[in-house]
């Protein structure tokens, strides 16, 4: 019991690495690359927490298996006292309640998933009224100083839930925009990550993003002085980019086919030649040096942390079971698929080739956080 506690109280020490995953074009698989990772880095024996900060919740639907449960059932999960969720936070930070009065009530637990060192903090709708609240007090807080804490609220109590529940690891799932909730948790995190489709709109929004970038964190620098904020304020304003995941490609021949290929080169030109730069200038790029010697020995280029193909139908079957593809038994894919022969093992191939994608990508993440 005494070596328990032990580990308990060393887990409460441990400062959180936080890493989101943003674009603001949609569509990208940010929230099945969430889970994805989420439980790849905590097979690694990393204790993750993913935080869905989404107002669509689809990452919230997708642990819950939300297809195959009741409305009464969702309603009763968001209702129960045992269940942390972003609801009573939202709740709490819109009346003006500081993050240590928060926690000083029992909120309820964690929602556990099917791996037991991975965590959800469940979405709610209503992030989108904190989202406003917050936008507009970045805006105005030095006109009426009551407002200067609610940007540095969000990310300061999730902060602490993380600490004092141990993780290792805080995966955000932000929704595609450019509102204030996502301004103030990327700039609080460690680390981010940008999903990719080869597509002429995923092209424009990379150099659409290093101008929101640079915006966000002159607009934070700005609101940390006027407000006369000292070193501990949570929005730390350096995260740092880790890379893109280029994925929702077709293979041909084990190598995205000659259309995607194309936009696959636009995006990572125009993230080595404009964005990663730009980035560099106010301290939130990661060193090229450092992403090189990760790489090594893989097909990869600099910035480019991982190509995910298009897995069609394992994806859907993933989702409604609520794990990854590369958890999927044979049987499975089998039952849950409805297929057989040469497709079955074309589906049971391209699930192993999926583990093996994100153990190294999971892999990468930890040596470059590290």
């Amino acid at each position: 019991m005494i070596a328990q506690d032990t580990r308990n109280k060393q887990s409460r020490n441990i400062d959180p690495k936080s890493i989101c995953l943003f674009n603001h074009k949609g569509g990208v698989s940010k929230t099945t690359t969430t889970f994805n990772l989420g439980w790849s880095l905590a097979e690694q024996g990393k204790k993750v927490l993913m935080v869905d900060l989404d107002s669509q919740c689809n990452l919230t639907g997708l642990v819950l298996e939300y297809n195959n449960i009741s409305d009464e059932s969702m309603a009763s999960f968001y209702s129960s006292r045992e269940n942390l969720t972003m609801k009573p936070i939202i709740e709490s930070l819109i009346m003006g309640s500081s993050p240590d009065d928060f926690l000083k009530v029992d909120q309820g637990k964690l929602l556990p998933t099917s791996n037991q060192t991975l965590y959800l903090l469940a979405g709610h709708l209503d992030i989108s009224d904190l989202d406003s609240q917050i936008s507009v007090s970045l805006k105005i807080a030095t006109g009426i100083p009551a407002t200067k804490n609610v940007p540095g609220n969000l990310p300061r109590v999730l902060q602490n839930i993380a600490k004092r529940e141990g993780v290792e690891y805080v995966i955000y799932d932000l929704s595609p925009n450019v509102g204030g909730l996502n301004e103030v948790i990327l700039m609080s995190s460690d680390y981010f990550i940008v999903p990719t489709s080869p597509d002429y709109f995923c092209f424009q929004a990379i150099n659409s993003l290093e101008k929101n970038i640079r915006k966000w964190h002159k607009e934070i620098a700005k609101f940390k002085e006027d407000n006369k904020f000292e070193n501990d304020f949570p929005i730390y304003n350096n995260p740092k980019f880790l890379g893109v995941i280029q994925q929702k490609y077709r293979p041909r021949h084990d190598r995205p086919a000659k259309s995607f290929q194309k936009w696959i080169d636009r995006i990572r030109e125009s993230v080595n030649i404009k964005l990663v730069p730009s980035l560099k200038e106010i301290g939130c790029a990661i060193e090229r040096d450092r992403i090189e010697g990760i790489l090594n020995n893989t097909d990869l280029q600099p910035y480019d942390l991982a190509h995910v193909p298009d897995f069609n139908s394992l994806i859907a079957i993933s989702q409604q079971l609520a794990k990854p593809v590369f958890a999927l038994t044979d049987d499975e894919i089998k039952t849950t698929g409805n297929v057989f022969g040469h497709a079955q093992n074309t589906m049971k191939e391209s699930r192993d080739n999926f583990y093996h994608l994100f153990n190294d990508l999971a892999q990468r993440i930890i040596a470059l956080t590290n």
